[in-house]
This record gives structure tokens, sequence and C-alpha cells, in this order.
């Protein structure tokens, strides 16, 4: 949706929504459409030979509910849904975090993303910010995160971002990501969240072959 790059002086200058989030911080609302289709392990040798592009596997998949309000929560500044359904995938998958080489975060606004960095272990709290800072999560960094833009570029379809993103990490599992391709990508996480955190959605996934 939107293909701009933002400049630290434009972000700056942008006109607030809710002090201190301003108009770059939130998403914009947008329509779209994404599909995947998912086949049972007994057919993956049959579709996988006539398939041109690598088969994925679901390596692990966990939901986590939370309170709904922020303020009923102990601590409004830890995703607690994201970090627990996070532990289960990862248990699930029998890998962790470091061996994710994208990530697909939900971006809705700022915060969440370094909020988000910080539930899956990847900063210690109140430091998610600074893997932006000096890179680490850029296309060529360590931990690339939201390849295509994430919610901010490609806008917000709301229930359907969970889609998106999983469509997104296959293409860079698949080598289909063009410009923004990760080297060498295997493997890729996607984490959606709904009502700021109450419910969090977390895949594993991974090339097969």
């Amino acid at each position: 949706m939107f293909r701009n790059v933002i400049t630290p002086d434009a972000f700056a200058k942008a006109g607030m929504i809710c002090d201190p989030i301003n108009m770059f911080d939130s998403a914009p609302d947008a329509d779209g459409a994404a599909a995947v289709i998912l086949i049972g392990a007994d057919a993956v040798g049959a579709v996988g030979a006539k398939h041109a592009s690598p088969l994925l596997r679901i390596a692990g998949s966990a939901v986590v509910t939370d309170a709904m309000a922020v303020h009923d929560r102990p601590d409004p500044l830890i995703f607690k849904s994201a970090k627990e359904s996070a532990e289960k995938a990862f248990a699930q998958a029998g890998i962790g975090v470091s061996e994710m080489n994208v990530i697909e975060l939900h971006d809705a606004y700022t915060v969440f993303a370094a909020l988000s960095l910080e539930a899956l272990g990847l900063a210690d709290r109140g430091k998610g910010w600074e893997l932006a800072q000096n890179g680490g999560i850029s296309l060529k960094g360590k931990t690339p995160i939201s390849t295509f833009g994430g919610l901010k570029a490609r806008g917000n379809p709301g229930g359907a971002t969970g889609l998106y993103q999983v469509v997104e990490v296959a293409m860079q599992l698949r080598g289909e990501a063009g410009a923004n391709q990760v080297a060498n990508a295997k493997r890729g996480l996607t984490q959606s969240l709904a009502s700021s955190g109450a419910t969090a959605v977390t895949h594993v996934l991974e090339r097969i072959g």
C-alpha cells in the first residue's frame, strides 16, 4: 500500500493521533487478500513432486489469551500472551528464536513491535527499540522483521493480518521475496495480536528440503 521511504525528519514532524502516537506510529486500515493451501503430511510427496516452489511445514503453532483490558493486566508493558504463545510454538518445533531467519510481527503500532521483540526474548525489557537503532532487525540484520514493511506499509487488514504474515514468510522461505529477500531463509515466525495483546497467535514455519 505504501512504498515511500520515511525520513527521520518527516517522522518527527508527523501529526499526532494521540500523544505520543503520531501518524507514522499507527498502521492505516486497508483491504486486501491472501490465501494458503494446507495439505496433510501423507500428501507431501505427491504434491511436492508437482510443485515448482519448495513446500513448507508448520513446525509449531500456539494461541494464548490474556486479560482483554490493558488495565486489568499486572504489567501493561509486557505482552504475556505473545511471550507464552511463542514459547509453546518453539517447544513444538524443537527450536528457539535464535534459529528464526525472518519474523513477521504485528506492528499495528510502533510500540507493539518493540514489546513483541521483548516478548520473544530478542531484547531485554525496555530495550526492544534498540534493535531498530543498531540495524539488528533490518533486512540484512541478525533477525530481519517485517521485510515487506509490516502493517505500516502493507496497511492493516484487521483479522486478515495473520494470513498476510504467513504468505510473506512463505515467500521468504521459498526465495520468492525479490528485492526484500533474506539470504538463505529456511525458518520463519509469524505472530499476530488481537485487542492490544489480549490474544496472540504464533506460527513457526520451515522449508521442507
